[in-house]
């Protein structure tokens, strides 16, 4: 059994999963220039509803496990389902953020891997609802807790950490954005997959992809035309075969 299956079994009873009303939408990793004393993280859950909820951060430069961050975020989703919250600063990655209804614990003391191994401790956290593991080195990609949290894993993207993380709005799969070819005649911002490429340009989203959207609904990337003409001619072909 693989070190992420047996981290995955073992945080199931408290995990939510993808299918939670409450849901990491888009937080900045790593903004440009210097780190802020606070940063912005857009939630995503049931229209109108009200939310008392946990925002942390777990160091993840290998197995490591500290809780380095914690903040208690309450409020009410828009008519869209979204709500920007403002946290301290989180810590660079690499880092997997949780979003959970309970913190027990103590910034800076609390640790969910205190064997450095894999093996959750969960006892200072309540419900999982959901979790990003973001990695800026491919040697911690295997250490990110993410996915083993019921969430999920961005891998590095080959440059740098990311700027920006966050979910296309029609597909829930998690994008993240960085700077391509840093201080190059061509240096650009460029978009990833969750697995870490390879590069999409960001005008390939609706809208933009390059510039974040907190408050407003995610970019996400059209069907392609063609895409769509062909699955209409193939169906007007079935139908006349079955006729």
């Amino acid at each position: 059994m693989t070190t992420k299956f047996l981290l995955a079994g073992l945080a199931a009873a408290s995990v939510a999963g993808a299918a939670s009303a409450n849901l990491l939408n888009e937080f900045a990793p790593n903004p440009a220039g210097g780190d802020p004393p606070t940063q912005d993280v857009e939630l995503s859950g049931t229209p109108l509803a009200a939310f008392d909820l946990w925002i942390l951060s777990i160091e993840n430069d290998g197995f490591n496990g500290l809780v380095d961050r914690a903040s208690n975020v309450t409020g009410s989703y828009d008519a869209n389902g979204l709500a920007v919250v403002t946290i301290s600063d989180l810590e660079n990655p690499s880092n997997t953020v949780i979003l959970t209804d309970t913190f027990t614990g103590t910034v800076g003391v609390t640790d969910i891997d205190p064997a450095d191994n894999g093996v959750f401790d969960l006892s200072s956290i309540g419900t999982i609802f959901d979790a990003l593991g973001v990695s800026d080195a491919a040697g911690d990609d295997a250490s990110l807790y993410g996915t083993a949290l019921g969430g999920d894993d961005l891998l590095f993207n080959g440059q740098f950490e990311p700027l920006l993380a966050f979910r296309d709005s029609v597909t829930g799969d998690w994008y993240q954005t960085v700077t391509v070819n840093f201080g190059q005649p061509d240096e650009r911002i460029g978009a990833f997959a969750a697995d870490g490429g390879p590069e999409i340009d960001p005008a390939v989203f609706t809208p933009d992809a390059s510039t974040d959207t907190f408050g407003r609904v995610n970019p996400f990337i059209p069907e392609p035309a063609s895409a769509a003409l062909l699955g209409v001619g193939a169906l007007a072909m079935l139908r006349r075969r079955s006729a």
